[in-house]
């Protein structure tokens, strides 16, 4: 008999699983992708994997009905729909955002937001997963640079907003070359792991 229950197990290695590949992404970032720069930007391989991750573990809740609409009220259509984004990818992206705050002034609340937001997205449920993951993690990397641009703008650091836009979309489109390689091993591993227990 064992002591755990077979979800909680289920649980506590895909909080194992995101915890090292974060500290391996995070440490590629760091030591090898830096040295890597098109104009001077490089891919985010965190943030992709923060979106990536929130995407995969989404679980986007069915569609409002008509009647839901007459019958609730427009608070709790709402707190309804925010219920729906990935709780695991705002953990995550808390996890990589406490990472990058030893190295930037403030702690990137973006990353948090942008792995809830991911949830919405849930590629779970999509025919071509491969190929929305791209534009996916595209739109999702300039949000999240714009959310960054603002907290630094309100720390104090001028010029931010000046240069945003020409970070931006370099950023996002090296994100979004790397998407598939990110998301691929990560999706084999979770139907992996789910035939195992079946």
């Amino acid at each position: 008999m064992s002591i755990f229950s077979m979800r909680i197990r289920h649980k506590g290695s895909n909080i194992l699983l995101i915890s090292l590949l974060c500290l391996v992404s995070f440490m590629i970032q760091q030591n090898v992708l830096t040295y890597f720069s098109i104009y001077n930007v490089t891919c985010n391989m965190p943030l992709t994997l923060v979106i990536i991750w929130g995407a995969i573990t989404g679980s986007p809740l069915p569609p409002i009905t008509a009647n839901e609409l007459r019958t609730h009220n427009i608070w709790q259509i709402f707190l309804k729909q925010a219920a729906s984004g990935s709780v695991s990818g705002a953990f995550t992206g808390a996890f990589i955002a406490a990472l990058y705050s030893s190295i930037i002034p403030i702690y990137p609340v973006s990353y948090p937001i942008v792995g809830w937001i991911a949830g919405y997205f849930s590629l779970r449920s999509l025919q071509k997963q491969s190929f929305i993951c791209i534009p996916l993690v595209f739109l999702l990397t300039g949000i999240a640079e714009s959310i960054m641009s603002w907290q630094l703008t309100l720390s104090g650091r001028i010029g931010v907003y000046d240069h945003l836009f020409s970070i931006v979309l370099p950023e996002a489109l090296l994100n979004s070359i790397i998407a598939p390689f990110v998301y691929f091993p990560i999706k084999q591993w979770l139907e992996a792991k789910q035939n195992r227990m079946a």
